[in-house]
């Protein structure tokens, strides 16, 4: 009996120590919870909230690594395409003396052409010369030089009207009779004159800066034959031999 006693004793007491370690475990992080309450708040604090800031931060420098990325593209592709227009611009300068060289050379060969056909206006009218000095002139590639040159065309379009004018006069002076009137035929030569200063090229063209030279020269070379004929020493007035 006293055996039994003794055991219950013992178990008591084993008991008694098990409920003490239990109640220590229980109140140990109860102790630490309440002593560094602050500390874990804090801690918990920061912990919930720079997340949020480092990706937002990490976000915006994304964004801006990648808008540096586009920016660098940009200034790669400015680079090739000022390149590029570089190249342009020195292709362009290098067409553009191309044609200013071409167009020089149409000028210049207009330039021959004109010069061509005025020649026609030194000699003497011939119509097969005259109409190709007039195609030609039409197959110059400057519409500026034709305008330049519109006097040209008038002229070698009314060169033949012009001799004709001149010729019927002379012809008329050829067969006047009352040249060979010894004392009326010098007076009478000199009507001749004013008929000339009369037709429409000595009115019209005669005095002008762009004139036919050759009906200038053969004018002025009928006037002096006019003003020194003399009746008492030629009947008739050939001013048509003036012509060749």
């Amino acid at each position: 009996m006293l055996e039994v006693i003794t055991q219950m004793h013992h178990l008591i007491i084993k008991m008694k120590k098990f409920n003490i370690i239990l109640l220590s475990v229980f109140l140990f992080p109860l102790g630490i919870n309440a002593d560094e309450q602050d500390t874990i708040k804090t801690a918990v604090d920061v912990v919930a909230e720079t997340p949020i800031e480092v990706l937002k931060a990490d976000s915006l420098l994304h964004e801006i690594n990648r808008l540096n990325g586009i920016i660098e593209q940009y200034k790669q592709s400015e680079a090739t395409l000022n390149g590029k227009l570089y190249d342009y611009e020195q292709t362009i300068k290098v067409q553009n003396k191309k044609i200013e060289r071409l167009n020089n050379y149409l000028l210049f060969a207009d330039t021959i052409v004109a010069r061509l056909s005025n020649d026609c206006l030194r000699k003497k009218y011939d119509q097969s010369r005259v109409n190709q000095a007039l195609v030609n002139f039409e197959k110059m590639y400057s519409p500026e030089l034709k305008s330049k040159f519109g006097r040209l065309k008038f002229l070698l379009n009314e060169y033949g009207k012009f001799t004709q004018e001149l010729v019927a006069i002379f012809i008329e002076a050829q067969n006047d009779k009352g040249l060979g009137n010894p004392f009326t035929g010098q007076k009478q030569a000199l009507i001749y004159i004013d008929k000339i200063k009369n037709t429409r090229y000595y009115r019209e063209v005669y005095s002008d800066n762009w004139t036919i030279p050759y009906l200038n020269i053969l004018i002025d070379k009928c006037f002096e034959t006019i003003k020194a004929f003399n009746p008492k020493e030629n009947k008739e007035l050939h001013l048509l031999e003036l012509m060749n």
